[in-house]
């Protein structure tokens, strides 16, 4: 599903929030595809466990593959030397991890149909990387907020700065994320964004009032990767 983006209403949902609190509010949407390789390694390998075993299980063994390969070599159903067998059957079990792997990596199971508890790790981790790399963490009074989805994974992860989470609990931020999650569903992420920086706003606005002077530090648009 596309999900067009509307970058000048999320422009001023920010603006218009921001002018409520002295706190900042930095969008970012990931649209890259991330690989889990640990996930798609361990599929491959149980797939090369499994496959030769059922396969030997339902009688077409080592004899019956080198029979179907290399029928020159040997009368048909002529038993293979014990060395030979455990060859013949290692070597069935690499070319069948090597396939897997090449297989998965470019499949849905490499992203979407990984473990939740994998994909939600990374995308925390990614999460935190922006929020560093946006330089949230160095506004004056610490009270920066991160709204960030990861839109291959479908999952979003908000996180706000020191100075926030000493005033208000982290799972604060449940309604926003829900709101994201809601519109991601339906494929109106524009709407998703707006939704969540107008709850992250009253969040701010009561905790953190807006100030004399109250600077625009970050920018106000939403970063696309």
């Amino acid at each position: 599903m596309a999900h067009a983006i509307d970058q000048d209403r999320i422009a001023e949902a920010i603006a218009a929030a921001e002018a409520r609190t002295s706190g900042e509010i930095v969008c970012v949407l990931d649209r890259d595809r991330h690989l889990y390789l640990e996930w798609v390694l361990a599929l491959a390998a149980v797939l090369a466990f499994l496959l030769p075993f059922l396969a030997t299980l339902a009688g077409f063994g080592p004899t019956a593959w080198r029979d179907l390969l290399f029928p020159a070599w040997h009368a048909p159903g002529e038993t293979l030397p014990d060395i030979a067998t455990i060859e013949l059957y290692a070597a069935a079990q690499v070319l069948v991890f090597l396939l897997a792997f090449l297989l998965l990596r470019h499949s849905p199971f490499a992203q979407r149909l990984a473990p939740e508890p994998l994909r939600r790790a990374r995308v925390h981790e990614l999460a935190l990387k922006q929020f560093l790399a946006r330089g949230i963490h160095t506004t004056a009074e610490r009270t920066g907020v991160l709204v960030f989805v990861s839109l291959p994974d479908h999952m979003t992860e908000i996180i706000a700065d020191e100075g926030i989470y000493a005033r208000v609990a982290p799972g604060i931020w449940g309604e926003a994320d829900a709101a994201l999650l809601e519109e991601l569903a339906r494929g109106d992420l524009t709407t998703g964004f707006v939704r969540a920086i107008g709850i992250v706003a009253d969040i701010l606005a009561e905790h953190f009032p807006p100030v004399e002077r109250n600077r625009d530090e970050l920018p106000n648009r939403l970063i696309e990767l």
